[in-house]
């Protein structure tokens, strides 16, 4: 067959065919549906609280102390027995002292102390001993208001105490009544009004370094 001038022959040979566009696709298989996922359980906001058995530290700590407590629990431990009780703050040292000389406890170990802020209740000190020689622990708790944020000092039961309740006044605001020294610790010695570790201390807005911060040698000998 004579093709006319100018006419492409594959253009000729591929007349008539479907173009592929036009060719409709296999349809998609559907989905198999997923199970439905089980509810998650609602986990409790506080754990629950186990009596520490008769006898325990507690017991002997209320008889040598003469002091009634508040709470008391146990504490899970890798090893050895731990307790933790709360008591009214006047009696901080009444229970410091016997903790550390009666010899069924003999928690002559100060770990650490600490500060919590809970913030609608109040804060907390908590106080970690350790026996070296009877392998058990006790945690002391007391609360204060922010009113009144005042516990008695135990630097002179347990030295170590000196700078841990220096620190946990910077950041929480409690003042150990009876301190030798409470001078700040880790903030400058005339800040002693913002305590950085309070849940309503405001925080610093984020920096971004951008565009000419980041040059090469910005920042370099700035003042």
């Amino acid at each position: 067959m004579t093709l006319p001038e100018g006419q492409d022959p594959e253009a000729t040979s591929d007349a008539g065919a479907t173009p592929e566009a036009a060719v409709p696709a296999p349809a998609a298989a559907a989905a198999p549906a997923k199970p439905a996922r089980p509810a998650k359980e609602v986990e409790p906001k506080d754990a629950p609280r186990v009596a520490p058995p008769a006898g325990s530290i507690n017991d002997v700590l209320a008889k040598a102390a003469a002091i009634t407590l508040t709470a008391a629990y146990m504490v899970p431990e890798m090893k050895g027995e731990c307790v933790a009780i709360e008591v009214a703050r006047d009696d901080i040292p009444a229970v410091m002292t016997a903790a550390r000389d009666d010899s069924r406890l003999d928690l002559n170990y100060l770990r650490c102390l600490s500060g919590v802020d809970w913030q609608d209740e109040g804060l907390e000190v908590v106080y970690h001993l350790w026996s070296i020689s009877k392998k058990h622990s006790l945690q002391v708790k007391t609360r204060v208001t922010y009113e009144d944020p005042n516990v008695p000092s135990i630097a002179a039961i347990y030295p170590a105490a000196d700078w841990h309740e220096r620190e946990t006044r910077d950041m929480f605001g409690i003042n150990f009544e009876g301190h030798p020294n409470l001078v700040p610790l880790l903030l400058p010695e005339d800040m002693t009004d913002h305590f950085p570790l309070r849940k309503d201390n405001p925080l610093q807005e984020i920096e971004e370094w951008q565009g000419d911060n980041l040059r090469d040698g910005a920042g370099e000998g700035d003042e």
